[in-house]
């Protein structure tokens, strides 16, 4: 009885979460453009990975680049991407974009990571006409304050931007998975 021929099949790829978190983001922002029920709580969710995977990222490119890995990994966020504009020669302009938006994302991460409470006072002057309609509305913490569409989109375009630029100063050999999400694979018949 003649059996079926039997292939091996190897596939491989190095995971890299900062695609996961920024697809995860993208999702996020999309929802919430699209409708207003929920819209805060997809732009935190949105703003928490876009921030997340600037960390992700930037190991990702440290894994390839830094000679001392271990030392590398032990760096703060911000300290490992000055790490690596300064290995890969990257020019930066702190008072523009991304770079702008990376500075506000990192204080947002840090906010976010090590939350402190925070009185919160809305004063407003109504008239006496209609008070009774005026609804109340909840007062925003500073942080809770940068939360919005606007600002999750604008973190999102930096970090998409960071990634342009640490990829292309990578030398060629070690760009592979770090812009896109990618794995290859073979197959051959297996011998039995």
């Amino acid at each position: 009885m003649n059996q079926p021929q039997l292939f091996r099949r190897v596939e491989e790829r190095t995971f890299f979460a900062h695609h996961m978190l920024l697809h995860a983001a993208e999702m996020e922002i999309g929802d919430a453009e699209a409708s207003e029920v929920g819209r805060f709580n997809k732009c935190l969710a949105a703003m928490v990975m876009t921030a997340l995977a600037v960390e992700g990222l930037v190991n990702a490119v440290g894994s390839r680049v830094a000679e001392d890995y271990p030392a590398f990994e032990h760096l703060r966020p911000l300290e490992k991407l000055d790490f690596l504009v300064r290995a890969l020669e990257i020019v930066r302009d702190q008072a523009n974009e991304p770079w702008t938006t990376l500075q506000f994302l990192g204080g947002f991460r840090n906010d976010i990571a090590h939350p402190k409470p925070e009185l919160v006072v809305k004063e407003s002057i109504l008239p006496e006409v209609g008070l009774a309609k005026t609804a109340f509305d909840t007062p925003l913490s500073a942080l809770e304050r940068e939360i919005t569409v606007g600002n999750v989109k604008r973190a999102f375009a930096a970090v998409r931007a960071l990634k342009g630029l640490l990829t292309d100063a990578m030398p060629e050999h070690a760009r592979f998975g770090i812009y896109g999400d990618m794995w290859h694979g073979s197959t051959s018949p297996h011998e039995i």
